[in-house]
């Protein structure tokens, strides 16, 4: 690799250059000297080592900051709107020349720059490639140590096996102090080998956390977007930041800075209102953009927050109309959710002036793209008037991360442990079909289930009575993964998949697991969208086919609960909340099964029963009795009146009310 003779100027240069973008930026919110005092160290130390690398055009930009600045040095007041203006721009250029600098081997990698620590001499910049190659060699280093291990297992089978000759052979004491030596040799590798695993356990910790940097440059650039477009639409806008210490991956915090930037911007051109406007609607004159970053888990929030105007539904209803993305009628039905969701896929926008601002419809398109590709999540809310809040979720770092094993046949798979609610035991009965695909309830909420085996088109086998289960929750939707066994917790390192390898879409990347073996890391957002495309099978086809159930039951909670469970597996359902109700409706329409309580006011479910045997329109309609009564003579007097099936609601079970169901229909 070529020389880089600008390789530490650069990274001295950019650092400085952050501290210049910042502290230009405090002048305008207070009149402390220091400040002028700092800019002007960090504007002449730039100026030196420009000249040094013999860059002058540099220095002189440098020398031209420092003149603008000086005559300030001893002010008490925030410094007048030009200086500031004047000196963003020459920040500006100096940035500009130094990005230009020549690499010999192609643009600079991202630098982890740690928090300066007191004694210069105890704090070093590492490239983040340079890490990422760490991490890598590591991960190697960790296999070899497994195939060390393997091999140390073999050598323990071989010392007994010579101990069991030399021992049945009386070969003396010579031949038995070799047995004793290799038996010392086999347990110090065994150590050894622990220690090994220990330590490289550690050091791949260890240059994970280096990746971390501070996220506060960031913020200072956030700032500086806010000040430009408030300026470009005569706007009076507050930045507010929080956060700033919390330690991010350096590639998640490059990720995040074009679509923050998109998001600030957004806030300050569609959200906050002018300054006549916000005085009439009982507001500060001056809005205020908010961002603060937030450590979940693994996992970082990002809240970019305003309070401005809020989101004008009708005005994203409209545009999503005139540029048929959606019918009319399907938009008047969408609710605050769906039309981010809209906003969020791009080409709408409310905007009525196109502008170096806004006006094309893309920015949280760019936003979207930008958090999928970190693996991330997006989410919106709004308050009419009150202003919008935009959370981006995004993995701490993209480099190691907990994760839980999943196992399909043999093979394990990863999912970031992040996205898993809980995992269960799931019994064949207590999972049915609707129209999109299998369900099941999950405290008392009914998700789509699927097979991860189908997910992955791995072959088929016939399914287990009892089926593990995994449920994920990934951009506010819920779902089951079924699989064949779940494994233990890991930290893993996560790679990319290569451009030229075809994975899955719901393969976000790979990883090497200690036996030095590859397993495949799965997206959490794509398995539960892939939850939700499953096909109907011919049980699903038959349930369509069949004629509506009639559930009678006075009590909604009972009712409500038997409707969701019947229209999940597929069927078509009607309710009545008497028996005399019920009769009422039978007579009206065609049924194919009834489902009925048997304490009711009025008339009982037995009396229900006897009444639609004697009709000769119903006698032949299956009927169902779902009860609390439990006594064997409640059970026989069922049975007598003509009930297929005898369900008790205190061992209710959704399964048996489909089988009886099944089994009543065929």
């Amino acid at each position: 690799m070529a020389r880089d003779p600008y390789r530490y100027f650069r990274i001295e240069a950019q650092e400085l250059l952050e501290h210049l973008g910042r502290g230009v930026l405090e002048l305008e919110r207070s009149g402390d000297p220091e400040v002028i005092k700092q800019l002007l160290r960090h504007a002449h130390t730039l100026k030196g080592a420009s000249r040094i690398v013999k860059r002058g055009e540099i220095g002189n930009f440098a020398h031209e900051l420092e003149d603008l600045l000086a005559p300030h040095r001893d002010s008490t007041g925030v410094a007048p709107r030009a200086t500031v203006d004047d000196a963003l721009r020459i920040v500006d250029e100096i940035r500009r020349l130094v990005a230009a600098l020549d690499e010999p081997s192609g643009p600079a990698p991202t630098e982890a720059v740690r928090e300066p620590a007191k004694d210069p001499e105890t704090s070093v910049r590492v490239p983040v490639r340079e890490l990422d190659a760490l991490l890598h060699s590591v991960g190697e280093a960790r296999g070899y140590a497994f195939s060390a291990g393997r091999a140390a297992v073999g050598l323990g089978r071989l010392q007994a096996a010579v101990g069991a000759v030399v021992s049945s052979a009386r070969l003396g004491a010579r031949a038995e102090q070799l047995v004793e030596d290799l038996e010392r040799s086999h347990r110090d590798l065994l150590d050894h080998i622990e220690r090994l695993q220990t330590e490289l356990q550690e050091v791949r910790q260890a240059a994970s956390d280096l990746r971390l940097v501070p996220a506060q440059p960031l913020l200072a650039d956030l700032e500086r977007a806010v000040r430009d477009a408030a300026r470009s639409l005569e706007k009076d806008v507050e930045f507010r930041t929080s956060g700033g210490e919390t330690h991010i991956d350096a590639h998640v915090l490059e990720g995040l800075r074009g679509a923050l930037g998109h998001l600030v911007r957004n806030s300050v051109a569609h959200g906050i209102e002018s300054a006549a406007e916000r005085i009439r609607a009982g507001k500060q004159a001056r809005g205020v953009v908010e961002i603060s970053i937030a450590r979940r888990g693994h996992r970082v929030c990002v809240r970019c927050r305003d309070d401005g105007r809020g989101l004008d539904l009708e005005a994203v209803r409209a545009a999503a109309i005139d540029r048929g993305l959606v019918p009319p009628n399907v938009a008047q039905a969408m609710d605050q959710a769906a039309l981010a969701e809209l906003l969020l896929r791009g080409g709408v926008s409310t905007s009525r002036t196109l502008t170096t601002i806004s006006g094309r419809g893309v920015g949280l398109d760019a936003v979207r793209h930008a958090v999928e590709a970190l693996k991330g999540e997006v989410q919106v809310s709004s308050v009419a008037r009150g202003g919008v809040t935009i959370e981006l979720l995004v993995p701490l770092s993209l480099s190691m991360v907990p994760a839980l094993a999943l196992h399909v046949d043999e093979e394990a798979v990863l999912v970031p442990l992040d996205s898993v609610e809980r995992t269960l035991r799931v019994p064949r009965a207590e999972i049915s079909r609707d129209s999109s695909g299998e369900r099941m309830v999950v405290d008392g909420q009914v998700v789509p289930f699927v097979l991860l085996r189908n997910v992955l088109e791995r072959p088929q086998r016939v399914r287990a009575e009892v089926q593990s289960a995994v449920i994920l929750a990934s951009e506010g939707r819920m779902a089951a993964i079924g699989v064949d066994r779940v494994g233990g917790v890991r930290n893993i390192v996560v790679c990319g998949i290569p451009a030229h390898a075809a994975a899955d879409s719901v393969v976000s990347g790979a990883t090497m697991q200690d036996d030095g073996t590859p397993a495949l890391v799965l997206s959490p957002s794509s398995l539960t969208r892939a939850s939700l495309l499953s096909r109907p099978t011919h049980d699903e086809v038959r349930a369509r086919e069949v004629p509506p159930l009639l559930v009678i039951d006075d009590s909604l909670t009972t009712r409500m609960l038997e409707q969701s469970i019947l229209e999940s597996a597929g069927y078509v359902v009607d309710l009545a909340v008497s028996a005399e109700e019920g009769l009422t409706k039978a007579r009206q329409r065609k049924y194919a099964v009834f489902i009925v309580d048997v304490e009711m006011p009025g008339m009982s479910g037995f009396e229900f029963i006897e009444s639609a045997r004697r009709d000769p329109d119903l006698r032949d309609v299956p009927a169902i009795l779902v009860t609390s009564r439990a006594e064997p003579e409640d059970k026989r007097r069922g049975a007598a009146v003509g009930a297929c099936a005898y369900i008790v609601k205190g061992e209710f079970d959704q399964g048996e009310l489909l089988s009886a169901i099944r089994g009543a229909t065929q």
